[in-house]
């Protein structure tokens, strides 16, 4: 009888770890199992957060806006913005600043493209700097390129009057430079660069004009012995200002001269 009472009893505790085991592998897929899928969960969405902050950052860097602002006329208290997208993404214009006062705007502008938006209502006060921007949804901000405009004694006024241009090149030597085509008195055209040695890479320069008028640009490159206009040019610009933009950009491609 007791034999039998023994083999029982061990029979019993048999049961009761093998019971034991069964709760502590439910317990471990219910609550620790799910846990550990969550939390890799979170960790994907974490990781696929930080790639789009890189993307997002990435993007931010690589763009570049040249904004141009200008009155309709010399006393208008209207503006517009020239906006050109100089770099290799598009870029989505969401606000305008000018002197602290913002604007929201909405324009979509590709790569190497060249908008006009406005016009943006200023209040006129004499003897007034008016410092503009605008913004983009990336949460970059460019100041105009044209810098400052004063309004002073009923007119605007601009700091200057220029061209900006831009040559695509391998390698080669240049020359560029700008003619007044307007006030045409026989004085030879003003070099905004000539070539040291070979360039490489791409060319730009800026010209600075005195005056609003009509203007040619020549581009021209070294080929064996002799300096050969780039196609397309020479360039034709206008210049109006106030009622267009104070600087006008010519692009010239060389590559494949």
């Amino acid at each position: 009888m007791r034999t039998t009472r023994i083999t029982c009893n061990r029979h019993r505790r048999g049961i009761s770890t093998i019971l034991g085991t069964l709760i502590f592998i439910g317990i471990l897929f219910t609550a620790v199992i799910p846990m550990y899928l969550v939390m890799k969960q979170a960790d994907n969405v974490y990781a696929k957060n930080v790639h789009e902050m890189e993307i997002l950052d990435q993007d931010r860097a690589n763009e570049a806006v040249e904004t141009y602002f200008y009155p309709l006329n010399d006393t208008s208290s209207q503006l517009n913005i020239r906006i050109t997208n100089t770099g290799v993404i598009p870029v989505n214009i969401v606000r305008v600043w000018i002197n602290n006062v913002n604007y929201s705007a909405s324009a979509s502008i590709a790569s190497q493209d060249t908008e006009v938006i406005g016009p943006f209502t200023v209040t006129l006060q004499n003897g007034t700097s008016y410092i503009m921007s605008v913004t983009t949804d990336r949460g970059n901000s460019f100041a105009s390129s044209s810098g400052t405009l004063f309004f002073t004694d009923g007119y605007w006024f601009t700091p200057s009057l220029g061209i900006h241009i831009l040559v695509l090149s391998w390698i080669g030597k240049y020359r560029i430079y700008v003619h007044n085509a307007t006030w045409n008195n026989g004085s030879p055209p003003e070099y905004c660069y000539e070539t040291q040695g070979l360039d490489f890479g791409d060319i730009e320069c800026s010209q600075l004009v005195d005056v609003e008028g009509e203007y040619s640009v020549h581009v021209t490159k070294k080929v064996g012995q002799n300096w050969v206009d780039l196609p397309g040019t020479p360039v034709p610009v206008v210049i109006v200002w106030p009622g267009g933009s104070p600087v006008i950009n010519v692009i010239a491609d060389g590559r494949d001269t």
